[in-house]
C-alpha cells in the first residue's frame, strides 16, 4: 500500500492516485513509455497501473494485499498474491520492458536483494521507475537534534516503513542491485495549500532543488538495466 503524505486515504483504505503535475506518481508514469509490458511491484488497488494501462501497457501487478489485488484485477493482465521478498517471480528473464517500484522498497527487510531479483526481468536496456521517501529530509533532521524519531501513520516516517533513504544509500542500492541510474528527481510538496495554489509547489520546488538532500521529500528514480 502506498502511504506517502500529503495524499489522501479513500474509503478502502488505499491512498489514489496523486495527479498534482509535481506528485511523485506522474513522475512515475512520465518515465514508463507506453505501450510496453510493465511490471507494477506492489501494484496496490492499481492507481499506477489503471493509467499504464490506459495508456496502451500491458500491466502484470504483485501485491501482498488480496483485498487490493481484487481492484487492480480490473486494470492488469495478471496478478499475483504473495510476500514480494519470498514468492516466486514467474516471469522468463527479459520479460518487461519496464519495472515500476511506487513507494514499495521502504517497506522491504531487504531492498536490495528484491531490486537484484528484479533486475534480470527487465529487458536489456528496460526501464525501473522507483519513488521512495528522503530520510534525511529537513522534518526529519529537526526532530532528530530535539533528539525524537517518532513513527507516524503516513509519510516519511510511516510506521510501516522498514528501510530508510537518503540520496547516497539509495543510489548504493539501486547501483548495487545492477541498475545504472540515467535519471535522480525529487518531489518537495506543500501539504494542503499546494492543492488550492499550485504556484507553492512549483515556489517549493525550486527552493528545494537548491539543496534537495536537505528539501526533498521524496525520490524519483530512473533507472536501466
Amino acid at each position: 500500500m502506498s502511504r506517502l503524505h500529503p495524499a489522501p486515504v479513500d474509503a478502502a483504505g488505499y491512498v489514489p492516485f496523486n495527479d498534482k503535475p509535481l506528485s511523485g506518481h506522474r513522475m512515475l508514469l512520465g518515465m514508463v513509455p507506453p505501450g510496453g509490458r510493465v511490471l507494477d511491484v506492489g501494484c496496490s488497488a492499481g492507481y499506477l497501473s489503471e493509467r499504464m494501462a490506459a495508456a496502451g501497457s500491458e500491466v502484470i501487478g504483485l501485491d501482498l494485499d488480496p483485498e487490493a489485488v481484487k481492484v487492480a484485477e480490473r486494470f492488469c493482465s495478471e496478478v499475483h498474491v504473495g510476500d514480494l521478498e519470498r514468492m516466486d517471480l514467474p516471469f522468463e528473464p527479459g520479460s518487461f520492458d519496464a519495472v515500476v517500484c511506487g513507494d514499495i522498497i521502504e517497506h522491504l527487510r531487504d531492498p536490495d536483494a528484491l531490486l537484484r531479483r528484479l533486475r534480470p526481468l527487465a529487458k536489456p536496456g528496460g526501464l525501473l521507475a522507483l519513488s521512495t521517501p528522503n530520510v534525511a529530509n529537513w522534518t526529519v533532521r529537526l526532530k532528530l537534534a530535539a533528539g525524537r524519531f517518532d513513527y507516524a501513520e503516513r509519510g516519511i516516517m510511516d510506521r510501516t516503513h522498514m528501510r530508510f533513504f537518503t540520496r547516497r544509500t539509495l543510489v548504493e542500492c539501486v547501483e548495487g542491485a545492477g541498475w545504472r541510474i540515467e535519471r535522480l528527481d525529487f518531489t518537495a510538496p506543500v501539504p494542503v495549500l499546494g492543492e488550492r495554489f499550485p504556484a507553492l509547489e512549483r515556489g517549493a520546488r525550486a527552493i528545494a532543488s537548491l539543496r534537495p538532500t536537505l528539501f526533498a521529500f521524496q525520490w524519483v528514480v530512473a533507472a536501466r538495466a
